[in-house]
């Protein structure tokens, strides 16, 4: 039972809820898959270059993680 809400408004609140959702999810993807590509773009002449960006692009992500 919706207690005496309108379904048709519900269903359009969801939909609105779920287009909203989508859309950060694709802002969030399209952030971390730049930052990936930023790490790709150094070209590292060695493995421990490499190793140092995946460590800072995982401590960004730790730390945005421990905000939310």
């Amino acid at each position: 039972m919706t207690g005496g809400m309108d379904p048709k408004f519900i269903r359009q609140m969801q939909e609105r809820f779920k287009r909203e959702l989508d859309q950060r999810e694709k802002e969030w993807l399209e952030y971390w898959k730049a930052e990936l590509e930023e790490v790709l773009r150094r070209r590292h002449q060695e493995l421990a270059g490499l190793q140092n960006d995946l460590r800072r692009l995982v401590g960004k992500m730790e730390a945005r993680l421990g905000r939310l």
